[in-house]
């Protein structure tokens, strides 16, 4: 049966459990965001977020800085007691100067699990926030985990210890906030993953990268799962021709990475993840919370 997954319909239940948790915490949790930038689609999906937030039950405080401000402003919502949580916009100079800033943030306030204190975690497959404390756990990037929630929400991963295993996953996107952690999280869950960008392809497997020569071609037609991320229009579509009937396709740019005929060639199409991004960023939120501020 062939089915177009809804985000939003998936996010509900754990936005949900969010507001249920949330009700039961001594104090009111408080998130700051911060953009830099005057695109209105940026600002209106910002505003968007706050809204989300206020609604099941944090403060969302949505601070319009400028960009040669911005570091000065991570600090500062670095050192606030009251900040539980820190959420930037990006991109913001479209260069290495975001990596830079994304590192500025405090870990513990980390929501988007960007910073390397929490990559060296994810690559390590290190599973605890605290090391010898099993009760606090370790965060996850937002929009590789929603992914990964999703396809255990539509049955692809199973409810085993390696949940993917024996199946091969092409993921077009190797940005270190998504694309990369993703190939790490699947290859760690028994994938074997092709990732590939505009520098070529690798192979990850047990989260540790190889050199390959696989061809865009064959991985497609190799794939089990395909994930696309790709940021541009100058992307070539995948389309039906090049994947196998009942291959799972997944979309999380916010421009379409695949041919409207995918949609009636395989059984399962993801157009988009971002309620469900939204949702994971609200469970983030509260497990820093839980980890090192709550009394």
């Amino acid at each position: 049966m062939k089915q177009e997954i809804d985000a939003t319909s998936l996010a509900r239940k754990y936005i949900q459990e969010a507001r249920e948790e949330l009700a039961s915490l001594p104090e009111r949790l408080k998130v700051v965001g911060l953009i830099a930038s005057q695109d209105k689609p940026s600002l209106a999906y910002a505003r968007a977020t706050q809204q989300k937030f206020d609604d099941v039950g944090m403060d969302y405080d949505l601070r319009e800085v400028t960009r040669l401000d911005l570091e000065a402003a991570i600090m500062a919502a670095n050192e606030e007691p009251g900040v539980h949580g820190i959420f930037i916009y990006f991109p913001v100079f479209h260069n290495q100067q975001d990596d830079y800033l994304r590192n500025q943030v405090d870990y513990r306030k980390d929501i988007e699990a960007g910073s390397q204190f929490w990559t060296r975690k994810l690559y390590a497959n290190d599973r605890l926030a605290v090391p010898g404390d099993p009760t606090k756990k370790a965060l996850l990037p937002c929009t590789p985990l929603a992914i990964i929630k999703m396809l255990t929400e539509i049955g692809v991963y199973e409810n085993v210890e390696k949940p993917i295993a024996g199946k091969t996953v092409t993921i077009f996107n190797r940005s270190e906030v998504i694309g990369r952690p993703l190939a790490v999280m699947m290859s760690n869950d028994g994938g074997k993953v092709y990732s590939f960008d505009e520098n070529g392809p690798l192979l990850f497997e047990n989260a540790r990268p190889y050199e390959t020569n696989i061809s865009r071609s064959a991985a497609l037609a190799e794939s089990d799962i395909i994930i696309t991320g790709v940021p541009t229009a100058k992307f070539r579509k995948i389309n039906a021709s090049e994947v196998r009937p009942g291959t799972v396709c997944l979309n999380f740019s916010s421009i379409p990475n695949f041919e409207k005929d995918i949609e009636t060639h395989t059984d399962i199409f993801v157009p988009r993840v971002g309620p469900m991004t939204v949702a994971m960023c609200m469970r983030n939120t509260i497990r820093l919370y839980r980890n090192f501020h709550q009394p």
